[in-house]
This record gives C-alpha cells, sequence and structure tokens, in this order.
C-alpha cells in the first residue's frame, strides 16, 4: 500500500499514482494522497470526527473519482479534512459500491500547514487496474 506522485504528468495540477493489495487499501492510498497534497502535516490529523458515507458507480475508475471528489466536498463545505478511512470496495452486479469512515478534524492551518487547495480528482489519464496480484491507479488532481 503507498503512493508517489508524478511530476512529468500535468504541470498545472497534480499527479500521483497509488497501490494496494486489495481494492480497499487502493482506495485508502488515493484518499491519503489526496490529504497529503492538500497539507504538509498530515500525520497531525486526528480522528476527531467520524464520518460515514456510501458512493455506488458504474465502474472502478468512475468509483475512485467519486470517493476523492466527495473527500473534497467535506474540504470544501465543512473545513474537514481526514487521516484515516476504513474502507470496503466491493462489486454487486454491475455496480461498484464504497462504503466508507473516514476520521479527521476541521483543518488547522497553523498544525497542518496547507499546501494546495485541491478543486477535484479528474478522469484525465485515470486508470485502476490490477497488475502482477497488486492493485494500482493513477489519478490527476485539479488544483
Amino acid at each position: 500500500m503507498g503512493h508517489r506522485f508524478i511530476e512529468d504528468i500535468a504541470i498545472a495540477d497534480v499527479a500521483f499514482e497509488v497501490y494496494g493489495k486489495t481494492v480497499d487499501e487502493l482506495f485508502i492510498s488515493a484518499a491519503l494522497a489526496l490529504l497529503d497534497t492538500m497539507v504538509k502535516n498530515s500525520e497531525k490529523v486526528r480522528g476527531r470526527v467520524a464520518v460515514k458515507f456510501l458512493l455506488e458507480a458504474d465502474d472502478l475508475d468512475d468509483l475512485l473519482i467519486r470517493f476523492l471528489n466527495h473527500l473534497v466536498l467535506y474540504k470544501d463545505s465543512k473545513s474537514l479534512i481526514f487521516g484515516r478511512f476504513e474502507v470496503g470496495v466491493k462489486q454487486t452486479g454491475e455496480r461498484w459500491i464504497v462504503k466508507c469512515v473516514a476520521h479527521g478534524e476541521k483543518l488547522d492551518e497553523k498544525r497542518h500547514e496547507p499546501r494546495v487547495d485541491v478543486k477535484s480528482a479528474t478522469l484525465h489519464m485515470l486508470e485502476v487496474k490490477k497488475t502482477n496480484g497488486e492493485w494500482c491507479g493513477r489519478v490527476v488532481l485539479d488544483v
């Protein structure tokens, strides 16, 4: 499980690759990469607030984008950022579903040190796939 930033894909945006042994780990890695994009001190995010949500999509790529944009929505509407996640992704018929409990707190500019304001996760160069038994993905964020 993990992520790395890609510098040569997007000049005005932020791109990253994410990895996980499972789809759940992939989504958690993507959420943590989103957090690392937004704040310098992501390890200082405390789990004072827990938010539960469920999202559905026709495919895994779209589900990942909806998931990340849902986290951005909480940042924009309630100034909440999240540093720990309980994620369950499953396919039901032809639909993909993610259930999440996100643990975090209000953004504290002094403690968290904001980096950039993420507007949204985009479809540009989006990729989610399973390779050699590991899930990997690529995401570009509009900042």
